[in-house]
């Protein structure tokens, strides 16, 4: 089980995991990932600026993720909210899949930062980027179809409320730039 704990407050919020006594610091505008085992006991209690966990397996998880760090989320969900106004409504499920699926295994934000590279990389057609990862590998190809398919809306002019091509817009290039700034 996943619980995110967004701090929207105006100071540093305390993460405190019962049983292990660790405690974790999340900062304003900053969230953690809360990672505990499925089936198993658990409560969250919520104090002020202080939340405590209790996790009876004592294997809980827990990633701190800052304002910039989010940035590679803002990246991912622009680029599968134009996938699917593209029609390629596999390629943003695949992105999706990909990163649960890493997310297991590196965690939260390295699994979105794998995926949101390999899609860019494709996305910008670099061949030396392929990776031997089959999963990666289908991020790339499906940053290499957005690509087509923003060329294809670009020359169709199919969207006229834009006045160019979806990935063409100032506000796609600028989130896709913040997100390589912490990234690629």
């Amino acid at each position: 089980m996943r619980i995110p704990i967004r701090n929207k407050g105006d100071r540093p919020l305390t993460v405190f995991i019962e049983l292990q006594c660790d405690q974790f610091e999340v900062p304003v505008g900053g969230e953690a990932i809360v990672r505990l085992a499925d089936g198993r006991p658990h409560s969250v209690d919520v104090d002020d600026a202080w939340v405590t966990i209790w996790d009876e397996e004592g294997d809980a998880s827990v990633e701190v993720i800052s304002s910039s760090d989010k940035r590679v989320d803002e990246a991912l969900m622009l680029a599968r909210v134009w996938l699917h106004r593209l029609g390629a409504d596999e390629e943003a499920l695949l992105i999706d899949a990909a990163v649960d699926q890493f997310e297991i295994s590196v965690g939260y934000l390295a699994a979105r930062k794998q995926v949101f590279c390999a899609f860019h990389d494709g996305f910008l057609n670099r061949v030396s980027a392929l990776s031997d990862d089959a999963t990666l590998t289908a991020c790339y190809l499906a940053g290499t179809n957005a690509a087509r398919l923003n060329e294809a809306a670009r020359k169709a002019k199919s969207f006229p409320e834009l006045g160019c091509a979806p990935f063409d817009t100032d506000t796609a290039r600028s989130v896709f730039a913040r997100a390589l700034d912490n990234v690629c």
